[in-house]
């Protein structure tokens, strides 16, 4: 069975990730440009569809402005974005599993109460 608390702590930790390389949630990385969404909106937020565009068409410049492009390019971008996100994304990948294991372990009484109580009579397929 999932635990909602193991998908938060996975969708916190993939934030973070994102966060610390390209400068934005995941949900923006992944969702910017496609599905006619707008990109990211500036030279050092970068999504998945401005990388793949700047790849096949190098002219595009990846989202980024001209200037910023010709002189730093992607990686002074995720360099930008590491120096601006990195230790609190790097605190937020190591801390985000520790507290979610120590909510577990102290709130198991009320959780497999209410697993047993609510969601099994209900044929529920995730456990909290």
């Amino acid at each position: 069975m999932i635990s909602l608390i193991d998908v938060g702590t996975s969708v916190v930790v993939a934030n973070a990730t994102t966060q610390a390389f390209f400068g934005t949630n995941a949900w923006e990385f992944f969702t910017a440009g496609w599905f006619g969404r707008p990109n990211a909106a500036n030279s050092w937020r970068l999504s998945l569809n401005e990388l793949v565009m700047g790849a096949i068409d190098p002219s595009t410049n990846s989202g980024m402005s001209a200037s910023y492009a010709a002189s730093s390019g992607i990686t002074g971008a995720i360099k930008k974005n590491i120096r601006d996100h990195g230790a609190t994304s790097l605190a937020t990948v190591v801390l985000a599993p520790v507290a979610a294991k120590m909510i577990k372990r102290l709130a198991r009484k009320p959780i497999n109460d209410m697993n047993r109580m609510v969601l099994k009579p209900l044929g529920v397929g995730v456990k909290i």
